[in-house]
């Protein structure tokens, strides 16, 4: 399987490294930004998308307990590495 390495931090986008810091609040880590950082256009992109269908979709819900779902019904389903 292709790896893709992290970018370092300081290389990554502004506007990236604040999404690493919601990140880093909401979930307690960010690196997986780092990555997408390689292609920031296209991240961006997602997260104008993204950010404005999860916070307004998952009313009272933790985002970090919302992330621990998604893991678990991946796992579930056989969707893991």
């Amino acid at each position: 399987m292709p790896h893709i390495g992290y970018l370092p931090f300081e290389a990554v986008d502004d506007e990236l490294q604040a999404v690493m810091r919601e990140y880093d609040e909401e979930l307690g880590g960010s690196e997986f930004v780092r990555v997408f950082a390689h292609a920031p256009e296209v991240f961006k992109s997602f997260i104008r998308f993204y950010f404005p269908l999860i916070t307004e979709t998952r009313g009272s819900v933790d985002m970090k307990l919302t992330e621990l779902v998604r893991l678990k019904v991946a796992e579930i389903n056989g969707c893991h590495l």
